[in-house]
């Protein structure tokens, strides 16, 4: 029976490594922005979820997938904050500020430490 080896440095860095690194970015690149609005409410505390922003995206089937980290920011293209939210294809932002456009990518990266570029990037405006 033969076994997968774990993959190695020089893996990445090799032509055939950068074409899967697309094709990650290709499998996240449908990353959805939904809006949280004051419609939206928990009834059994009262509180909304206006300052939040629900996103989701396509898996990435890669055996080596070590996980996704979200990167928002107000300015396009420049992400102050990251969060690493595992395995999962979706994630909250919470605690948002009013009035204010937020910016969000998101990227893949693998068991070695290796991460894909930013996905398509998307915004939300906070009301």
């Amino acid at each position: 029976m033969e076994h997968a080896h774990a993959p190695r440095v020089e893996d990445f860095k090799s032509p055939a490594r950068r074409c899967s690194g697309a094709l990650l970015l290709l499998a996240i690149a449908s990353l959805l922005i939904a809006c949280g609005g004051p419609s939206a409410s928990d009834t059994s505390t009262g509180s909304t979820t206006s300052n939040t922003a629900a996103l989701a995206w396509d898996a990435v089937t890669a055996p080596n997938l070590g996980g996704y980290k979200v990167y928002y920011g107000t300015e396009p293209g420049a992400y102050a904050q990251s969060v690493s939210v595992g395995n999962g294809t979706a994630y909250t932002l919470y605690g948002l500020s009013n009035q204010t456009t937020y910016y969000v990518a998101v990227t893949a990266f693998d068991t070695s430490g290796g991460e894909s570029a930013y996905s398509n990037e998307v915004s939300k405006t906070i009301p």
